[in-house]
């Protein structure tokens, strides 16, 4: 084992109680089947979304894996599908309630290998704070984890001011992950294409609107990172650079070039590919990139620290992406 740390890994509780019956509506994640067992199945509301192993729940197998891959520590944090953005308020509120205290209790137990990134109910700001001043306080978490927008409304919405004041007050890092519907779901769930193409599109956006939306520049003392290696936004920024130069619209939102604010975020090592690794760690820099896996999703890479050897880094980049980079961004 080494001293890794894995900033992007999902767990779920393994089991609770019926939320439609209590609080009403028809989109509610339920599990079906037994979840200590292969056969575990998630639903969204109606919806099959995806088949889970009993890795999704025990902290104990969890860990059987990490040893198996040198795995030092993972920062624990909600799948997608239990944002449920679109809930009531409270009703969403209870339900963050319920996933953190699951998070909690896994840290609680294996305090060497866990960290904590707990849910907000983002759709009611000011629920959103409550929360994240209990993970903060209550649970000492360093880290929340927030979805790409909320409800098709972008992270520079007004709304969420009070919540990246608390943010900043509070020195609590910010995990951000795409989750659907995301921007042209109709276009993209064709072929079961979401994950693949909308997400990394979806994160790119977030990044655009934080960027030109003055998030960045606002509260520069939050520190972000995006999963997916920041999607689509290593591929794009020289264009939003040129844009910046030439429109006098993009020009008057911010006073620095986009590629500046990248400079100051994280991303995470899912890239697939070292050509893709190369150009994320030329566009954030090598002290911007933490270790990812997206544990225990197929969509992930199943042994990311394997995954950076067709990428040849030297001895100092590769330190920095298994460990520093993440005791930087979690503030450690």
């Amino acid at each position: 084992m080494t001293d890794s740390i894995d900033v992007h890994t999902h767990i779920l509780p393994p089991g609770w109680e019926d939320f439609a019956a209590r609080f009403g509506g028809d989109r509610w994640p339920r599990l079906v089947g037994d979840p200590a067992s292969a056969r575990c199945q998630l639903y969204v509301g109606a919806a099959f979304n995806r088949n889970l192993g009993p890795e999704s729940f025990d902290p104990a197998r969890r860990i059987a894996d990490m040893d198996a891959r040198g795995i030092g520590r993972q920062l624990l944090s909600p799948a997608p599908p239990l944002f449920c953005y679109w809930a009531p308020g409270p009703a969403a509120a209870e339900w963050c309630r319920m996933v953190n205290d699951t998070i909690a209790a896994a840290v609680s137990r294996h305090p060497d290998r866990f960290l904590g990134a707990g849910g907000l109910p983002l759709q009611a700001p000011d629920l959103a704070v409550k929360e994240l001043e209990r993970v903060a306080s209550t649970f000492r978490f360093p880290a929340v984890e927030i979805g790409a927008s909320v409800q098709s409304r972008d992270l520079d919405d007004p709304a969420l001011d009070p919540l990246w004041d608390a943010v900043t007050a509070l020195g609590v890092s910010v995990f951000v992950h795409p989750q659907a519907p995301v921007l042209a779901q109709e276009r993209v769930q064709r072929q079961n294409l979401t994950q693949v193409i909308g997400f990394p599109l979806e994160t790119a956006l977030c990044m655009v609107r934080l960027i030109f939306g003055g998030v960045f520049e606002r509260w520069p003392k939050i520190r972000w990172c995006f999963s997916h290696g920041g999607g689509a936004f290593a591929s794009i920024v020289a264009r939003l650079d040129h844009g910046w130069d030439v429109m006098d619209e993009a020009h008057a939102a911010i006073p620095r070039k986009p590629s500046e604010y990248a400079r100051r975020v994280w991303v995470d090592t899912i890239t697939h590919s070292a050509r893709t690794l190369a150009l994320v760690l030329d566009t954030f820099g090598s002290d911007r990139v933490v270790l990812g896996s997206d544990y225990p999703f197929r969509l992930g890479t199943e042994d990311p620290i394997a995954a950076l050897e067709p990428a040849h880094l030297d001895a100092q980049t590769r330190r920095r992406l298994l460990h520093d980079n993440a005791v930087a961004f979690l503030g450690l």
